[in-house]
């Protein structure tokens, strides 16, 4: 009887040879994985975008004025100064009928009139207290490759938003009290300094109404004197905030509509300002701002380059917080930097190397350079 011969397997250098390669295509093939859906994300991101600003534009069309970036909700049933009055809605709550969503708007109109919830607060507090469908996402207010969380709360009870209105930029001056003692300065050669600066909520802080959604103020597109194509509407700070020491791990919320702890008074995509007076006029352009110090969630006024992450900590940054930090820089976790929407409706990518003079100028409607 014939013998079989006898079948000859791998070998152990074999093996690993093919482990090897194993190995070496799934690293190959994996960034290409991650890149392709990066991208898909960020194409999601920027069609979220703009789908801000021709809702924006027709906000436009209709009422032929922009919404406030932030505004109050009426006379204070306590009794409060004249300059506030009770949380009133973000320029986000506003373009609720123009995404198809007229029901929530008026869903929410409706509950907070009386005998809706007190004191009649657009924030998370009252908005649980109404029991209202407030998970945004499907309206396109959240970038897809944010990390930050959905809700205030992991069961709400409002969301947060990965997109900030541009109420405008500080200084263009690398003089100006806006960039002293030592924070970065803008490269220019030609000054532009604000008439109406007024001080923030966080430390610091400073608002100013040379953008296109600024505070208890309309803007028209009539004012876009730069162009429409050279001025920013909305902006993405999408992206975790880090601790001013590189040594510390800690992240912060870098999200425009958080608030400390998650819930409170004010927070999420709804929430704008209390106050009622426009950003106030400064007694010397170029120095420092005028006493107004409002609370004011979901804008943002330009003080750092792009995709700055590193202001946070026990000394962050003046006007960065976590909760209506109204100089959190525009940051997103997209490769390379962040995208950005303009006043003619297109998104453009601003790369994180762009440089802060380049960022205002952008920011600011009439700094006179188009």
């Amino acid at each position: 009887m014939r013998k079989q011969p006898l079948r000859r397997g791998f070998t152990l250098r074999e093996l690993l040879a093919v482990v090897t390669i194993m190995f070496v295509l799934l690293a190959l093939v994996v960034p290409a994985i991650q890149s392709a859906r990066e991208a898909a994300r960020r194409t999601q991101c920027t069609n979220n975008l703009k789908q801000l600003c021709l809702s924006l534009l027709n906000y436009h069309d209709m009422y032929k004025t922009f919404p406030m970036g932030a505004t109050h909700s009426g006379a204070n049933p306590g009794g409060d100064p004249p300059s506030n009055a009770a949380l009133g809605p973000s320029w986000l709550f506003s373009q609720l009928p123009f995404y198809e969503s007229s029901p929530l708007y008026d869903q929410i109109l409706t509950a907070l009139r009386s005998p809706g919830p007190v004191p009649r607060q657009f924030c998370a507090n009252d908005m649980n207290a109404a029991s209202l469908p407030l998970n945004f996402r499907w309206a396109g207010f959240a970038c897809p490759s944010s990390p930050l969380p959905a809700m205030e709360a992991p069961t709400g009870p409002i969301g947060l938003p990965s997109y900030v209105g541009i109420a405008g930029g500080c200084d263009i001056d690398p003089g100006s009290e806006d960039y002293q003692p030592g924070l970065t300065q803008p490269v220019t050669t030609r000054i532009y300094q604000n008439e109406a600066k007024g001080t923030g909520a966080a430390v610091g802080g400073i608002v100013t109404s040379s953008g296109m959604l600024p505070p208890c103020e309309h803007v028209r597109i009539a004012d876009c004197l730069d162009g429409t194509a050279n001025t920013v509407f909305v902006g993405e700070q999408s992206d975790w905030l880090l601790d001013r020491n590189p040594a510390r791990s800690q992240k912060y919320h870098g999200d425009p509509g958080w608030s400390v702890g998650g819930t409170g008074p004010g927070g999420g995509w709804l929430s704008g300002t209390t106050r009622v007076d426009p950003v106030p006029k400064v007694s010397l352009p170029g120095g420092p701002p005028a006493v107004w110090g409002a609370d004011c969630w979901n804008i943002a006024t330009v003080r750092y380059p792009p995709n700055f992450k590193r202001v946070m900590g026990s000394t962050p940054l003046p006007g960065c917080s976590e909760n209506h930090g109204i100089n959190n820089p525009l940051q997103s976790p997209h490769p390379g930097g962040l995208l950005v929407g303009f006043v003619d409706g297109s998104v453009q990518f601003i790369s994180g190397t762009t440089d802060l003079g380049v960022l205002l100028r952008v920011a600011i409607r009439n700094d006179g350079q188009n």
